[in-house]
This record gives C-alpha cells, structure tokens and sequence, in this order.
C-alpha cells in the first residue's frame, strides 16, 4: 500500500489524531509536494522532525529522521512551514535542505548556547541584551521530565491573553497521549472560561483600536467593560486571567459560589448595543478606506457581543458531578486543539511512563504574524498604528 492511501485511509476515521507517521524520506517529499495538505507547524523529537499538516480529513501527523544534522525542507510547497524551519534550527540546530528562508528567527547570536534542545555548543559567553528576533523562554525544555499535571503552569504562561485556550490545549494533548477521560461537568467550565477569555480579547483588541483611532469615548468604554469581565473572572474562579485553572484530567477547582451570579450579573449590564453604536459612530469614518482593519474591528466587536451573549447559556448546561479526574503513568502522543481569542492552538505531547518526553506548543501567531506584519508594513505611515491594533499578534505565544 502506497502512503497518501494509507494517510487518507487514517485521517477519515474519527480517532484523534495521535498516531505519528514515521515517513522515509521520499515519501516525506512525496507528503510536501501531494495536494490537499497545508503545513500547520513543524519542529523537532529527538532525531526526528515532526510537521502537522491538514487535510480535508482533519489533521494528521508524520514525521522524518534527521541525518547528520538535516532533513527535507517542506518551506518550498508549503510557505507558512518557513518560520518553523527557522524556529528549528536555532532551537535544535537540524538545517531544512532546500528551504527558503535561511535567516535565524530566535537565535541571533546572543543566547548563552546555540541549539539548546538540541545538542548544544560550548557557551557564547555573557549573553547582552539582543538586538533584534524574538527571545527564548525556555518552555519546551522546562516540560521535559515532568507530569502534564506538573507542566501545566509552564503552558499556562504561554500567552497571557490566551492563558485559558493554552491550557486546554495542553490539557486536551496530555488527555490524548494518556488516554484519559475528562469530567462533563470540567469541560462545561472550561467552555465558560474560554468564553470569559474571548470576550476579555475582544474588548482588549476594539480598545486598542480605538486607542490608536483616537476615539476616546470608544477606549474608556472598551477599557471599564474589561474590567468588569475580568472582576467577574476572579469572583468566579479565583483569578482575574483564569490562569492555572485548567489542568489535565478536568480543572483545578470547581466555580465559586458567587461566580453564577457574578457572571449573570456581567451579561446582563455590559452594554451591548451602546458599545456597537459607539464603535460604529466612532471608527466608521477612520476604518472607511482601511478594509483589513475595518473587519478586525467587526471581529473584535462580533466576539464580545457573541460571548457576552453566550455566558447564560454556558451556566446553564453545566452538569453536576466532579471536576477531576486521575491521569494514568502511561507512554503515548497526543494532539490537543482550543480556539483561542487569535484562531486555533495547537499542543503536542509526548508521554514516557507519565512524563513528558517530547512537547511543541503552537500558538495562531506563527501563521498570523508574518500576515499582519506585510500589512502594517505595506500601509501608509499615518494608517500602520491603527492596523497594528487591529491586526497586531503578541510575539509571547512564539516565544518558546
């Protein structure tokens, strides 16, 4: 049986999708050039590179060895696996043979290693504060060797705007790879805080395009309506970003006696259609000859009014019964999927006896920033504020 067969065959079955394809490869080439799949990240395992690739079918996995240090780039047919490659070979040091962009991404000379998961080199020396790229956290090295339970914070941290949506990521991969069942009544909550979290991002991004608009009155409402959300986050689950309370298995805590009122109290004083009147009579004239930043702005609106709306309702089904349930120490991959307040996150795990072995994390701004910065920089000088606002991605979430 030939490979794209078998591949079709697996991603139409409704399995999530945690099963890796070992590729030789020649069929790793054979996968790049075929039609149909769309890269959606790329790094490394060991002696291994990993790519997620979608398909009609949903998302599947493959993967190809190294070899003294290289591997087939996908960057030639697929153009957003470009910045992975880059990410790749400054944190592990594999080359992508034939790719298009050699430039360095995160490592411009100034971290205290090179490759640092990778096989590192002897020290740079003091590291000063770089230039320019993005800096290195350390995330990835600090989940290794650790429970997904342990690990959670380390994700958590990932992205503060989306702390909420990164956590069900991690959750869902370390479900996933331990085969482990989740409580209704935990995803019904994690539901209600997703929720929570993107209608706070949506009045975070209409108030920083007001910002950068110059509508004042726009700003302020935008910036008490937040507030208000995040006041209810805490009463509701103890934090005013929800941090920490997502875990593998359920979540760390079931909701606070006066978070139902507190919320239904949320949506039924955020005042949805003043905040839509005000934003259309303040932002129609400035975003008229601005197509891209007039719909992020109907984006931003759209979400918080389409949450706002959601919070009852999300009460409402909440099932009784725990909140959290005992993972297993057992070995196993898996993909976990959130839709974040900037498109869908994607987290990859890899478990030995209970402890994470291997672990990407992908946030929407490695396919979204390189977008939005040939925007601003294709705009005219007196309009790039404004599309940064509207389009701007945090740089935190590639930040690994």
């Amino acid at each position: 049986m030939t490979l794209l067969p078998a591949l079709r065959t697996a991603a139409a079955t409704p399995c999530p999708p945690t099963t890796r394809y070992h590729l030789h490869a020649e069929a790793w080439r054979e996968i790049a050039a075929a039609a149909g799949f769309t890269c959606e990240a790329l790094w490394a395992d060991g002696g291994m590179v990993v790519a997620l690739l979608q398909g009609a079918d949903g998302p599947i996995l493959c993967s190809v060895a190294v070899e003294q240090g290289f591997y087939p780039a996908l960057s030639p047919f697929h153009p957003p696996a470009a910045p992975f490659e880059r990410m790749v070979r400054d944190v592990w040091g594999y080359v992508a043979v034939g790719g298009t962009d050699p430039r360095p991404l995160l490592d411009f000379g100034h971290w205290p290693v090179t490759a640092p998961l990778g096989r590192p080199s002897a020290p740079y020396g003091a590291p000063e504060p770089p230039e320019s790229g993005l800096a290195h956290k350390g995330t990835l090295a600090l989940l290794r060797g650790k429970s997904p339970r342990a690990a959670a914070r380390f994700a958590a941290r990932v992205a503060g705007e989306a702390t909420v949506a990164h956590s069900i990521a991690f959750a869902r991969a370390a479900e996933a790879a331990g085969r482990a069942m989740v409580p209704s009544r935990a995803e019904g909550l994690r539901d209600l805080m997703a929720g929570i979290e993107r209608l706070a991002a949506g009045l975070m991004r209409l108030g920083a395009i007001a910002a950068a608009a110059e509508a004042v009155l726009l700003e302020a409402a935008c910036a008490r309506q937040r507030e208000a959300v995040s006041t209810a986050a805490a009463i509701a689950f103890g934090h005013r970003l929800m941090m920490d309370a997502v875990v593998p298995g359920g979540v760390a805590a079931d909701i606070g006696v006066p978070g139902p009122e507190a919320l239904i109290r949320l949506a039924r004083d955020l005042p949805r259609r003043h905040l839509a009147e005000l934003a259309h009579a303040s932002l129609a004239g400035r975003l008229a000859t601005l197509p891209d930043a007039a719909r992020a702005c109907e984006a931003a609106l759209g979400e918080a009014l389409t949450q706002t709306e959601m919070l009852v309702p999300r009460l409402d089904v909440l099932m009784p019964g725990p909140t959290l349930f005992a993972l297993e120490p057992i070995s196993g991959e898996g993909l976990g999927t959130a839709e974040g307040p900037d498109g869908s996150i994607r987290h990859w795990l890899r478990l030995e006896d209970g402890q994470i072995a291997g672990a990407f994390l992908c946030d929407p701004g490695w396919q979204r920033r390189p977008a939005a910065a040939a925007a601003i920089a294709a705009a005219e000088p007196q309009d790039r504020a404004l599309i940064a606002a509207a389009l701007g991605v945090a740089a935190s979430g590639m930040e690994l």
